[in-house]
């Protein structure tokens, strides 16, 4: 299946393109909040560097491709997807200027047009006669298209300075090591199940495994937009104390948690009729993965935040040791459920899906540990338990009056969630304000403080 050799090449790319991400992101949010002088130097220091290891990646991919023996078509794919993936990775050190001095609407136009762009190109070309190369093809030029406008929007902020040397790089290289780490473990723990999935069943399986993991990570959004808006002023608390880091996390770690209940009620709910409407009959199995996806909203939205405090107070080394605990943990678990639920149901993605939310509950478990006891509080938990009240109502109205039909259904879930969340009072003021702010830094307009 086309869709199938998509996927495995984004896995293969994305694991290649760790090596030429050097983790530098992060590193340069945090330096260029702290220093705002050493932002034009700081970011054509990074890419320089990751056009230094470009070849290397593009190199790891035709080796990747001479082990595999995946054929021709799939061979190629490969190729242009880990061309995309690179010129992705150049235009990162720009979007981290745009995160360190709060211009994240940027961030969400190139989000916006990139993933806008692809799926209109992508099934244009279907529609067309065109399949997989030329799909890939397309993702490569829409990569480009978003680094030059990237590169123009950012001369409003500051003037890349790509004069380097290679004493700058060496100690770039060093300072971003820890962040490279975990990106390093990261990756590889997410992308190692569609890895795993082609190599022990069909391509029909990575499919419908990719065709929810690519909606799943639709959802990511929120988490991504929160802790992109809130990181400069979380290293800006760090640095007066620790105890003013801690009370700033409180009000986006307290939104994000009890935001992902709903959403993750919501997905088992719009399961099926999302998966008919955007993929068709022929990935009626692929229903059951996003169903169990849904339950992993909560744990990985708030491994996102809990990893962004732990970044913001130079404990990211903390984190990294969890990431490679993950690492090791999801394809042991992969191990054993992917070839279990294949032979069970014919459709190993399930046991891919259970192996993710097993594997993020255990790191909830840990960062609870490590950060949520300092974050969390009576107030949170009773928040939670009525997050969670609230929308198991909403899916009873919505499992109710599905003989009804589907839309109805739906509004009748909703409305039952937006009614108990009123009468609840689940949201504060100070999350109100925060979303107000967070819609006014993506239209462009600082926040009132």
């Amino acid at each position: 299946m086309g869709f199938g050799i998509i996927v495995a090449a984004q896995s293969v790319s994305g694991v290649l393109g760790i090596v030429l991400g050097f983790g530098t992101r992060n590193y340069l949010v945090r330096e260029m909040v702290i220093a705002p002088k050493k932002g034009p130097r700081l970011v054509g220091t990074a890419i320089v560097l990751r056009l230094i290891l470009a070849p290397v990646v593009a190199l790891a991919a035709v080796v990747w491709a001479r082990v595999a023996h995946d054929g021709h078509e799939a061979t190629i794919a490969l190729y242009l997807i880990t061309a995309m993936t690179i010129l992705t990775l150049l235009a990162e050190p720009v979007q981290a200027a745009f995160q360190a001095v709060e211009r994240m609407k940027y961030i969400a136009y190139t989000n916006v047009l990139t993933k806008a762009a692809q799926c209109v190109i992508g099934i244009a070309l279907v529609m067309v006669g065109f399949r997989v190369l030329a799909i890939a093809g397309s993702m490569a030029v829409v990569a480009v298209a978003a680094l030059l406008l990237n590169l123009v929007w950012i001369r409003s902020f500051l003037h890349i300075d790509v004069k380097t040397n290679a004493r700058r790089m060496a100690s770039m290289a060093k300072q971003s090591l820890a962040f490279w780490t975990f990106g390093l473990f990261g990756y590889f723990y997410l992308w190692i199940d569609t890895i795993m999935l082609s190599v022990m069943t069909r391509s029909e399986v990575v499919g419908w495994y990719g065709a929810t993991t690519n909606l799943f990570q639709t959802l990511m959004f929120l988490p991504v937009l929160v802790s992109t808006a809130w990181l400069p002023r979380l290293v800006t608390a760090f640095t007066k104390s620790r105890n003013d880091l801690l009370e700033t996390a409180r009000t986006p770690v307290e939104l994000i948690l009890v935001i992902s209940v709903p959403m993750a009620a919501g997905t088992a709910m719009v399961a099926s009729p999302l998966i008919h409407a955007v993929y068709g009959p022929g990935f009626a199995r692929a229903v059951p993965v996003m169903v169990i996806l849904g339950f992993c909203i909560p744990p990985i939205y708030m491994n996102i935040m809990l990893s962004q405090v732990l970044l913001a107070e130079k404990r990211q080394v903390v984190w990294t040791v969890v990431m490679a605990g993950a690492a090791v943990v999801n394809p042991l678990l992969n191990l054993v459920l992917i070839p279990l639920t294949q032979t069970r149901y014919g459709d190993g993605a399930i046991g891919a899906a259970v192996a993710l939310v097993l594997t993020e509950l255990l790191m909830d478990m840990v960062g609870v540990i490590i950060v949520g006891r300092r974050v969390f509080d009576r107030k949170t938990i009773r928040r939670f338990v009525l997050a969670v009240a609230a929308s198991a109502a909403m899916w009873a109205a919505f499992y109710a009056a599905r003989p009804i039909g589907a839309p109805i259904a739906l509004c009748a879930g909703v409305a039952t969630l937006t009614a108990l969340v009123v009468a609840l009072r689940i949201p504060t003021s100070d999350e109100i304000a925060f979303i107000r702010s967070g819609l006014a830094r993506l239209r462009g307009r600082p926040a009132s403080t």
